[in-house]
């Protein structure tokens, strides 16, 4: 055979065998799509039952918005207060659902389609693998960074849905960052391109927040030599190890991997070098004489060939990923924001009752030093009066008009005046307090803030201008003549015990006098009139101090401060009900969460030939794209389902086995090594002694692990070093 016609074999069979591999993977696109359309319909039921844990959720606290109490109390300002909270429960039902729905909804538009993005810093070589893969004439090359979301762009390549995303740092804003958190929720693969003239910290960076959608990325490093220049594009044809010298090419892997680790949590990762420019110059005409070639040595073909193997291999896997964790994830974000609200709520009516629980104990003693006050000050008012009852008596006894002249003294009083001055001096002292109280109230109010970090609340439990407005509405309701007079009487305001209702004949002698033995009548009449006008000056101090008492107690103790205790404690007993609303509907959330996840296993293992009965794995919890823990139900291990699911959906997964508790919290904690000797569980903790070394990987990074195994087991762990002593 002649060596011509052995290269022709060698052709004829390598064609052969790439069409054997485009079936293989143009079957599994198709398997791909039959996947994604069952997993759509699983999380669209996920999503209904959301639904409905969010109506019966906002049916519950507006039930405690709009209930009245039994006293009939007027609680119209803790309604509203608690009617804030159910507009900002709506709000994140509202947003939370319609968010997940519509995130779901633009997946089914493309239930048939496996979506790769590509992601990387602007200038990175984008554009000019868009222009190569879709045969362009280059005008969007070097053209910067694009500047608005509507400049993400969708092309087709090799039967794959290709997004081509602004640079990570043309994204700007709340509506930028939305963007691009849904592109990655639309995406099956991620292609993270970096380019060899410059590596950089912020592109990394800016996949942090990508990177916990726990999407696949493949790492694409464009290498940049100006094949513009004859020179460049002479030595590339004729050896294009120039380019990609591998030791040229170990310092870019090098930074690639450490950025990788630090900033993504990514330890293995493939890099993938290519030539964008030469896959782009392969597709024109003025190069058409080393079209091949430029194609060839571009390594486009390595990135075509990794994710069809990627199709081929994990497609399936990846669809479920994109359609049920995406889903997941949505939910997941829901459901700690339920939970974090709940929290919150509590800790906020926690606060309120104690602070509430001093007020009122200040309250009843302020109404008792009142009570207390309007008797000492009613006698403080009299007191002139009864100092010149004597003298009075000596001066006047004689003269007809002593009726008048004691009214007179009487009115010198002013105790219209002397009302306003009490009234005014009780309701100061109220409102400074409550001032007081306001501000003490600030830590409360940042308590509440926290509710919606997003916005902001408004939202004030204690608003000291809505009780300023009851005591401004007390005081001037009582400050005029008429008021005043009205809880004494009117007809006898300026006489309030009557005793000059008779005019001066209850005082005046007339000329009886005159007859008889004069200076011991005139002495009778004195002491007679001396001890009416005494008793009447008692009188009238009893009736001061029971009107002042009944203004009291009518319109602040009654009404203001029953108002503010009824208020108050409707508040935060409604803010407690509603927190118990919002945690329930979190634990209904977690149920959904996990019932997804179950799925995710489930489905994955059988995908991976590692099948096991969905009823064998209970109570999972994910940290996703990191760690997933689960509990074997018959406390039988499975290492090879865990380790095969695991490495497909890129995450550690780790099932513990039923069993006595301390074994439980000790398997949890894995994969530090921890014996059960050493779990020292007390009701719903548990503390547990783990050698320094273990240490850290007991806890995790950011206290992951054994924040998992925590909420796996429902208990609270906390991991300590074992002392040295301890250890031997």
């Amino acid at each position: 055979m002649s060596g011509r016609q052995g290269i022709g074999q060698k052709k004829a069979a390598s064609r052969h065998q790439s069409g054997s591999r485009s079936d293989a993977y143009h079957r599994a696109l198709n398997e791909c799509a039959r996947v994604a359309q069952e997993e759509f319909g699983v999380s669209a039921r996920a999503l209904r039952d959301a639904d409905e844990i969010g109506q019966k959720l906002r049916a519950a606290v507006a039930a405690v918005a709009q209930r009245t109490p039994t006293d009939g109390a007027a609680v119209e300002d803790a309604r509203g207060r608690l009617r804030e909270l159910e507009d900002k429960l709506e709000a994140t039902l509202d947003g939370s659902l319609r968010t997940a729905q519509a995130a779901l909804d633009a997946k089914q538009r493309v239930l048939g389609r496996f979506t790769v993005t590509l992601f990387g810093r602007t200038m990175a070589g984008k554009s000019t693998i868009r222009e190569a893969l879709t045969h362009g004439d280059g005008s969007t090359i070097g053209k910067g960074a694009q500047r608005t979301t509507r400049d993400v762009r969708e092309y087709t390549w090799n039967s794959l849905r290709i997004i081509d995303t602004p640079g990570i740092g043309a994204y700007e804003g709340d509506e930028d960052r939305k963007q691009a958190l849904s592109v990655i929720d639309e995406t099956d693969v991620v292609l993270f391109l970096a380019s060899s003239d410059g590596i950089q910290d912020e592109s990394f960076k800016g996949m942090q927040e990508l990177r916990q959608q726990n999407k696949p990325i493949f790492f694409v490093l464009n290498v940049k030599r100006d094949l513009e220049k004859p020179v460049h594009m002479r030595r590339f044809l004729k050896d294009p190890r120039s380019v990609f010298d591998e030791n040229e090419l170990r310092g870019h892997y090098d930074r690639i991997h450490k950025l990788a680790g630090d900033h993504l949590g990514i330890r293995d990762i493939r890099i993938i070098p290519i030539h964008a420019q030469a896959a782009y110059l392969s597709t024109r005409a003025e190069h058409a004489e080393h079209a091949d070639l430029l194609d060839e040595y571009s390594r486009l073909g390595d990135l075509h060939d990794a994710l069809q193997a990627e199709v081929s291999l994990r497609g399936t896997v990846r669809r479920i990923q994109t359609i049920v964790d995406g889903t997941q994830v949505s939910l997941l974000d829901f459901q700690e924001e339920l939970a974090g609200q709940a929290k919150t709520v509590r800790r906020a009516a926690r606060y309120l009752e104690e602070k509430f629980g001093e007020l009122d104990i200040w309250l009843d003693g302020f109404i008792r030093a009142t009570n207390g006050r309007a008797e000492t000050e009613a006698s403080q008012l009299v007191k002139p009066l009864r100092a010149s009852v004597s003298a009075f008596v000596d001066e006047n006894i004689e003269r007809e008009d002593v009726g008048i002249r004691w009214n007179r003294k009487v009115k010198a009083l002013d105790i219209e005046g002397w009302l306003k001055r009490q009234q005014t001096a009780i309701l100061d002292e109220l409102r400074a307090r409550l001032v007081e109280f306001s501000r003490e109230m600030s830590v409360e109010s940042q308590l509440i803030g926290e509710f919606d970090a997003a916005t902001p609340s408004q939202f004030d439990p204690w608003d000291v201008k809505r009780s300023l407005r009851w005591l401004s509405a007390a005081g001037g309701a009582l400050a005029g003549v008429a008021a005043v007079a009205g809880y004494f009487g009117a007809a006898n305001f300026w006489n309030p015990v009557g005793w000059v209702a008779g005019g001066v004949s209850v005082i005046a002698l007339g000329l009886s006098w005159l007859f008889g033995d004069r200076e011991q009548k005139l002495q009778r009449q004195k002491a007679k009139a001396t001890s009416q006008i005494r008793e009447s000056i008692d009188k009238l101090e009893r009736e001061v101090t029971v009107g002042l008492k009944k203004w009291f107690y009518d319109s602040v103790t009654s009404r203001l401060v029953r108002a503010i205790r009824n208020d108050t404690k409707q508040l935060y007993t409604g803010m407690r009900e509603v927190s118990r609303s919002l945690d329930g509907g979190a634990c209904q959330l977690g149920m959904v969460v996990e019932a997804l996840n179950r799925r995710l296993l489930v489905r994955t293992g059988m995908l991976v030939s590692a099948p096991v009965e969905e009823e064998r794995i209970v109570c999972v919890v994910r940290d996703p794209g990191v760690r997933t823990k689960f509990i074997w139900s018959d406390g039988l291990e499975n290492a090879l389902f865990c380790k095969q699911v695991g490495a497909a959906i890129g995450e550690w997964v780790d099932g513990i086995p039923d069993g006595p508790v301390e074994q439980k919290v000790a398997a949890s904690l894995r994969p530090a090594i921890v014996v059960p000797s050493s779990v020292y569980v007390s009701g719903q903790s548990a503390l547990v002694r783990v050698p320094k070394k273990e240490a850290g990987r007991a806890i995790g990074r950011r206290g992951s692990n054994v924040s998992l195994a925590s909420r796996l087991l429902g208990i609270r762990i906390k991991v300590i070093e074992m002392d040295r002593s301890h250890d031997r």
